[in-house]
């Protein structure tokens, strides 16, 4: 049941996406996003994305997949959707009222849906069963948290030259909460680098999580005929199995 309705959720969002960009391009704004992604000088896998901000709305749609490398990474895909409300895009505060994914391995499928209702998660399902993590969260200890897929937009999109490097969002996919700030911003010529840490606030096993701070790094050029718009050409993060580097094309 879960999986028609996820299909036809991401369904409705690439043609709500698509429509907009077609139709409704003088009011609205679009992005996409791809990413080759690799460790060590090793490609394993690939990362895409499309945004579509409309009003006060947004709607995103994502594809992750890894080839699975050295026994680190194993083969997987994950889809992925999120649709909801732009609270200030000075601000740049998006706030998620439903978000719906799907990821595949080799040996394993499951399929997660949230929902939110004033910036609290009214809703939390994952099929067949959620992962096993004794730490967990409950629901109503997630209040003012987003979803990884919009806080990954909120990180990638492209940004006037004041707005680069600002802000922090609490984030969590259903069990835990990770913080999401910026350290540092440095300027040079027409790029910037923004230094970030990913904080693992509540919700891990401390024995798999004994490091909780992990580093990030945005790279930023300005590409456009405006020379106050920047976007991201690539980035670098800390993760347990080591520093990954995306590359965006």
């Amino acid at each position: 049941m879960i999986n028609l309705i996820f299909q036809k959720f991401l369904l409705k969002i690439i043609l709500i996406s698509a429509f907009l960009f077609l139709i409704l391009f003088k009011t609205s704004i679009a992005e996409s996003f791809l990413f080759s992604l690799s460790t060590k000088g090793i490609k394993f896998g690939s990362f895409e994305m499309s945004a579509v901000e409309n009003g006060n709305r947004y709607n995103i749609s994502s594809n992750f997949e890894s080839s699975g490398i050295l026994g680190l990474f194993t083969q997987v895909k994950v889809e992925s959707g999120v649709h909801g409300k732009i609270e200030s895009k000075k601000n740049n505060n998006y706030n998620p009222i439903e978000v719906l994914s799907k990821w595949k391995s080799l040996f394993n499928q499951k399929q997660s849906s949230i929902k939110y209702k004033n910036k609290k998660i009214i809703h939390y399902e994952v099929l067949p069963f959620p992962r096993e993590n004794k730490f967990a969260l409950q629901i109503s200890e997630l209040d003012n948290t987003i979803d990884p897929l919009t806080v990954t937009y909120w990180l990638l999109k492209k940004r006037h030259v004041v707005n680069i490097c600002k802000g922090e969002k609490l984030v969590s996919e259903g069990q835990t909460i990770i913080k999401v700030i910026f350290l540092e911003k440095k300027i040079t010529n027409n790029k910037i680098n923004c230094k970030g840490e990913f904080q693992f606030i509540k919700g891990f096993d401390t024995n798999k999580y004994k490091k909780k701070n992990y580093k990030f790094n945005l790279y930023y050029k300005n590409n456009s005929n405006d020379k106050k718009i920047f976007s991201v050409t690539n980035l670098t993060f800390n993760t347990r199995l080591g520093l990954i580097e995306a590359i965006r094309f």
